[in-house]
């Protein structure tokens, strides 16, 4: 029960990070809280009543996040059989402890930035998304 509360919560975290690059991508006015201070202060255009929009090589890195996000979150999904796997019980194991390690190296990055709105907005959940993996290693049983 552990590990599909913790499968759950790492889908429906990573779905909403993954929309939330996507709006990036399509213009949304948010780009000082991604891909750090110094890319967001270069990359983004002042809008006087909305913030900061990414220009166009940044909105398609966001793109290219998004889709990333979303392909993990289609792995905890198969992993809680809402889709058929594409991988094994192994390869799902070996996954998942990259996975632990993509969110532990996001993590640091997140609370070493000196980006505050992305700080705040990304630390509690890539450390969230460490734990989160460690519970599903630790109780995920196979059938």
């Amino acid at each position: 029960m552990v590990a599909i509360i913790a499968a759950i919560f790492a889908f429906a975290t990573t779905l909403i990070v993954a929309l939330f690059y996507f709006a990036l991508a399509f213009g949304a006015p948010m780009g000082e809280y991604a891909f750090g201070r110094q890319l967001a202060n270069t990359a983004a255009v002042i809008n006087q009543t909305a913030g900061r929009v990414l220009g166009g090589i940044h909105r398609f890195f966001s793109a290219v996040t998004g889709l990333f996000f979303l392909a993990i979150a289609g792995h905890y999904a198969s992993m809680l059989e809402w889709l058929p796997s594409l991988l094994d019980a192994h390869g799902r194991a070996y996954v998942l402890w990259g996975l632990t390690g993509l969110w532990a190296l996001w993590f640091l990055s997140n609370i070493t930035t000196k980006n505050e709105q992305e700080k705040r907005m990304f630390t509690g959940i890539s450390g969230a998304l460490v734990v989160a993996n460690i519970l599903i290693m630790v109780f995920y049983r196979t059938a």
